[in-house]
């Protein structure tokens, strides 16, 4: 199924602020109960849905499973997500002489007349065979460049549009290319400080470099936004992170005991660095708040039970503790000993917990790490840890997607979307084939997911399109960088393969 619109290479950028000001991610009343806890089961047939993916098409995001089947742990550890604001947006006023109240984030006073842009308008705001597009507040034709358009999810008392999404209690949260929410007083939600150009502010190491004595027995790979790499080992005897920044700088950890290593996983942006003030034009959002613990690394270890993996306790997640020079790679998340027999087809690489992810919230997310589907979470700041989901196969990978949401992929292909926030998950899409790795692109908010098959595919994750990306040389997995390329890193004990690049889009 194609996107769409489709994404073109090169299109012309454009960055325009039509509005008064917001204060980010609104809800209409405050929101003062505790998240949903795990007593609900897995959707299996739920209908995905969309708000503000880039020139995407109609659906709904309620974020409310449909039980069916699986289980939950009876006391789930509770996490909390971007609640948003508990009043309706602020807004820097333009009036002037002539133009009365005009004080909406969709309203400016120019030449003495407020006029009012499509914004928040819904669909009859435009001409027919026209769209709005919330960057810039006018009317495009469907088919123009930098066009980021989409209907409204209803989200209790307010109404999410395109840049957004619903975060299931009430308030709306902004999706890439988006960094904030602004919404008008009856209600009216889009995304702002979007951007339609990615925005590239550094060069992770070469092809070359990365080809070097980082990526000996290299099993995963990831990148931080300084575009510094990541890297984990899967070998025999003791297993290793590395880190190479883009001078070539390579700096090596030593894992706990004799236990392999799975993923790892560092704490990024969920969008591309936009506006850092207001146009001149009108008074805009703020930026947003920047995210605590970007930067952070972690990493899961994993044996199977024939492997001969020694340690107490057997393995599970670590976060890297550089300072700490004895123990540089602690487990954070304890893990017990389970089994897949995908996606890689190896005992050795199938085993232990799969699906490692940071939540915006600096919570740790990974599956399996008390038995097959249970999905689970470490809050490294209140030293807790549990299981918040139980899905009804084992998880193989997952990847943040807004700050409140998760997308896990399941044994055999099927993508589910987690709700952080409410504890709930929604059935996206079947991919038809194991997942060894998810990447979310921070600039369009598609998902790129690697497959057993050795395919590469694009996905939205709000709305379950799926289109072909790439084809991969031999199994392994994928990651972005934050130049805008997607890398494919074999896992070198099943596929003894260089390391290789396919460039993103650079412009919608």
């Amino acid at each position: 199924m194609k996107f769409a619109t489709p994404l073109p290479q090169l299109a012309a950028a454009c960055l325009v602020l039509g509005a008064c000001g917001d204060d980010g991610r609104a809800t209409a009343t405050e929101v003062t109960g505790a998240p949903a806890t795990a007593t609900t089961t897995m959707t299996t047939g739920a209908t995905p849905g969309t708000t503000g993916e880039p020139d995407t098409g109609t659906g709904t995001d309620s974020d409310t499973a449909v039980p069916t089947t699986g289980t939950t742990a009876s006391e789930p550890t509770t996490t909390t997500g971007t609640t948003g604001t508990t009043e309706p947006a602020q807004t820097s006023s333009t009036t002037a002489p002539g133009c009365g109240a005009c004080d909406q984030p969709n309203q400016q006073c120019v030449d003495g007349e407020c006029v009012t842009s499509c914004q928040g308008q819904g669909p009859d705001a435009c001409p027919q065979g026209q769209v709005c597009d919330v960057i810039s507040g006018e009317c495009h034709a469907v088919e123009d460049p930098c066009t980021l358009a989409g209907t409204e999810t209803a989200c209790a008392d307010l109404s999410c549009g395109p840049g957004s999404t619903c975060d299931g209690v009430g308030a709306c949260v902004p999706l890439a290319p988006c960094s904030d929410v602004a919404c008008t007083d009856d209600g009216h939600c889009w995304g702002t400080l979007c951007g339609c150009e990615r925005v590239v502010e550094c060069q992770e190491p070469t092809a070359e470099q990365l080809n070097g004595p980082f990526s000996t027995e290299i099993g995963g790979i990831d990148f931080a936004d300084d575009c510094n790499a990541w890297m984990v080992t899967l070998r025999s005897g003791p297993d290793y992170v590395r880190r190479l920044k883009p001078d070539g700088e390579l700096t090596q950890w030593t894992g706990v005991a004799n236990l392999n290593m799975g993923e790892v996983k560092v704490l990024r942006r969920l969008t591309i660095p936009q506006l850092t003030e207001a146009l001149p034009v009108a008074a805009g959002p703020s930026p947003p708040t920047p995210v605590e613990g970007l930067g952070e690394v972690a990493i899961t270890y994993t044996c199977c039970q024939a492997c001969g993996c020694q340690a107490d306790p057997p393995q599970g997640v670590a976060r890297l503790d550089e300072a700490n020079m004895m123990s540089p790679l602690p487990i954070v998340i304890v893990a017990q000993v389970t089994q897949g027999d995908g996606p890689f087809g190896s005992a050795a690489a199938d085993a232990g917990p799969h699906g490692l992810a940071w939540g915006e919230d600096r919570v740790l997310y990974v599956g399996n790490s008390t038995m097959n589907g249970e999905y689970n979470d470490a809050d490294l700041d209140a030293a807790t840890q549990g299981v918040v989901f139980t899905f009804d196969a084992r998880v193989t990978a997952s990847a943040p997607i807004s700050p409140v949401h998760l997308l896990v992929a399941l044994d055999g292909g099927t993508l589910y979307r987690f709700n952080a926030q409410t504890q709930q998950a929604e059935f996206v899409v079947d991919l038809m084939s194991d997942v060894t790795s998810l990447a979310h692109d921070a600039f369009t908010g598609h998902v790129y997911a690697g497959l057993a098959s050795l395919e590469v595919v694009r996905v939205a994750p709000f709305t379950g399109e799926v289109e072909p990306f790439q084809t991969m040389p031999g199994v392994g997995r994928v990651a972005v960088s934050p130049s805008g390329k997607l890398w494919y890193t074999p896992v070198k004990y099943l596929a003894n393969l260089p390391l290789q690049s396919w460039d993103l889009p650079m412009a919608f």
